[in-house]
């Protein structure tokens, strides 16, 4: 994905957004949980999550790598929409780069260098955006 002015301001409405709903797809539908959105990584259409390795999502993305997240800042409001690519990523180096102090409260105190802690990189195909940013689609 090109970035533009405009994904520019996408990526800083997605800045103020703490939390985002992350859905991914399993044989009986569609799964959903709320991910902790790393506002200190300049957005370039990659988002980067963390999660334990041995969770649903994680099977999830093994099984079928489409993603969907969801975006809300009511005090905009901007409201964006991004369809994208999983992948599971495995790299201590690139953990430790993006890991943040607040994390370890959701990991009980365990790090980037442990391995039940992985990455989840979502690249994205397409973009919607609604609110205060405008109504906007990148692909």
């Amino acid at each position: 994905m090109k970035k533009t002015t405009e994904l520019a301001e996408v990526a800083k409405a997605m800045a103020k957004i703490d939390f985002c709903m992350m859905q991914t797809f399993k044989e009986e539908g569609i799964d959903c949980r709320p991910m902790s959105n790393n506002s200190e990584v300049e957005y370039d259409g990659d988002s980067w999550f963390f999660s334990y390795s041995d969770t649903d999502k994680i099977a999830e993305l093994e099984q079928d790598s489409r993603v969907h997240l969801t975006y809300t800042d009511p005090t905009g409001p901007s409201f964006i929409s991004v369809w994208g690519t999983g992948k599971i990523v495995v790299d201590v180096e690139l953990k430790k780069k993006l890991w943040q102090k607040q994390l370890e409260k959701w990991f009980g105190g365990k790090g980037p260098e442990d391995p039940e802690v992985t990455l989840i990189k979502v690249s994205a195909n397409r973009i919607r955006t609604w609110g205060q940013i405008g109504e906007q689609e990148f692909k």
